[in-house]
């Protein structure tokens, strides 16, 4: 062989070597996994033909050349797996008993040449060499199985297409497919050629696999595995964090996960689950925030509470970018500040808001909403409640128009209950007219109105409104209270009855 081709192909070896240098690239994810078998048939492919090249055995030279034909059957099944694999597709079970059948023939007809020539119509021979082997004719059987090669290269082709047209339409990520499909094609054509018109030094189709498997290890490595082994190359650091993590790569798919976070969830990251599917599937299960604010007033006793970061890792390729979330299990942080902020905002007695709530809401309120109204009530008969009942008596009557102020909210919206203190409480109303009002009120007295004078809660009551008349809160606060003692006045006749009442009771 002359001195240009050797060089050709001792460049073509060292492509064919170069996957092997780092095999363990391959193991970083499952779906890269057959491409580790390809590189290394690919590799064995090399070997033969040095030994095709280079010995001077006549036995060597002869069946290192038929070891190539199943070799190449091999190879063109890795790779319809390997693209199967990478797209996420399942692999037919039929088909693999097939395609191990057929290579078993393969491997059984080319070994055994001698006898029939079905695959090469040429004996074994001492006197064989390099170049006799290189003019004999094909038999029927080579071309049967070149048939089934380019069938399983068509159809890898045709897989390779219909998910390079969803990618081109959904997320532009083209590459390794064009590279794909344009490397079988230009395969095909050549070994066509090669076959039937001009007999090429060295196998073109070699030629094409070779840089093929090597441009799709650079590809996968450049932005796929190097996003991967950016995180992986800190194990230590990666084991030691308290924080659980997820890798997504650039089409937003989960290429790493802490076990951390597999364990939380009892779950396993499927291959090609997207980011925004894991977060959906653990909606029922855990809060996620990237804003402290938006879970600053809640907090759900069923679920966990992680606290989300998100770092971009940029990579040199197509300037695609994988991204990195931490995710901090914040539960036991936001339970305790929910306590401590409902404790700061809540009467606890009666599970409504209090005045300091009712303080920090005031400007809120002015600055926010121009039609809003106020109303006041003043619970009748809690000092005697408490004088011939006890302090208990008094807190179950406060708690009881809690309740009912309760109901009332939950049925009208955009209420907000207050107790102001002692025996004070204020209702907040968020766009309601006056008809609105005397609704809220009617069902109030209905449901704190009772026979039993143990049981009943008497009132008063003053509201007023701010339906886009610029009133200040001050002023509105003012008016509802005179209103509320307008009445409470009105009310001496009912107390006293309450008072005798009681009185009679607690000496019989």
């Amino acid at each position: 062989m002359r001195t240009y081709l050797w060089l050709i192909f001792a460049g073509l070896a060292t492509l064919s070597v170069l996957p092997l240098a780092r095999l363990d690239f391959f193991n970083t994810h499952k779906k890269y996994r057959y491409f580790k078998y390809l590189s290394l048939v690919m590799f064995g492919w090399t070997m033969f033909n040095y030994l095709k090249f280079v010995s001077l055995s006549a036995r060597v030279v002869y069946y290192s050349t038929l070891s190539v034909y199943p070799l190449v059957f091999l190879l063109t099944i890795l790779i319809f797996i390997s693209m199967l694999n990478y797209l996420g597709k399942k692999i037919n079970i039929f088909f693999l008993i097939g395609a191990g059948i057929f290579f078993l023939v393969d491997l059984v007809m080319s070994y055994t040449n001698t006898l029939h020539l079905l695959v090469l119509e040429l004996p074994y021979s001492t006197s064989l060499n390099y170049a006799i082997i290189s003019e004999a004719k094909h038999g029927i059987f080579f071309y049967i199985h070149t048939a089934v090669c380019y069938a399983i290269l068509l159809l890898a082709m045709g897989s390779i297409a219909i998910r390079l047209y969803k990618n081109l339409k959904n997320e532009r990520d083209v590459f390794p497919f064009v590279v794909m499909i344009i490397g079988i094609v230009l395969g095909i054509v050549t070994n066509v050629t090669h076959l039937f018109f001009y007999d090429f030094p060295i196998d073109p189709t070699y030629i094409m696999l070779v840089i093929l498997t090597t441009l799709l290890y650079f590809i996968f490595y450049i932005r796929d595995i190097r996003l991967m082994l950016k995180v992986n190359g800190n194990d230590f650091i990666l084991n030691n964090l308290r924080e659980m993590y997820l890798l997504v790569n650039h089409r937003g798919v989960i290429v790493a996960a802490s076990p951390e976070l597999e364990d939380k969830f009892n779950m396993k990251m499927e291959e090609k689950m997207g980011f925004t599917e894991f977060i959906k599937s653990i909606s029922d299960k855990a809060v996620v925030y990237t804003d402290n604010k938006k879970v600053e007033n809640t907090f759900d006793e069923n679920k966990l509470y992680f606290h989300m970061t998100e770092k971009q890792i940029n990579l040199p390729f197509l300037k695609h970018s994988g991204k990195f979330y931490l995710f901090y299990d914040e539960t036991q942080n936001r339970k305790y500040l929910y306590d401590l902020n409902y404790v700061m905002t809540h009467d606890l007695m009666t599970n409504i808001y209090n005045r300091n709530y009712f303080e920090s809401l005031e400007p809120e309120i002015e600055a926010k909403y121009e039609n809003y109204s106020l109303i006041m009530f003043d619970i009748d008969g809690l000092k005697q409640f408490n004088d011939y009942l006890g302090h208990e008596a008094g807190d179950q009557l406060l708690i009881r128009f809690a309740d009912a102020l309760k109901v009332v909210v939950n049925k009208y919206k955009n209420l907000i209950p207050i107790r102001m203190g002692g025996d004070e409480f204020l209702l907040i109303a968020i766009h309601k007219d006056k008809n609105d009002l005397e609704e809220i009120l009617y069902d109030l007295k209905i449901l704190t109105n009772d026979k039993d004078l143990l049981k009943h809660v008497g009132f008063s009551y003053g509201y007023s409104q701010n339906n886009y008349a610029n009133k200040s809160f001050n002023k509105v606060m003012t008016e509802a209270d005179a209103n509320q003692y307008a009445m409470k006045a009105s009310r001496k006749k009912a107390k006293d009855e309450l008072e005798s009442y009681l009185r009679l009771i607690t000496q019989i």
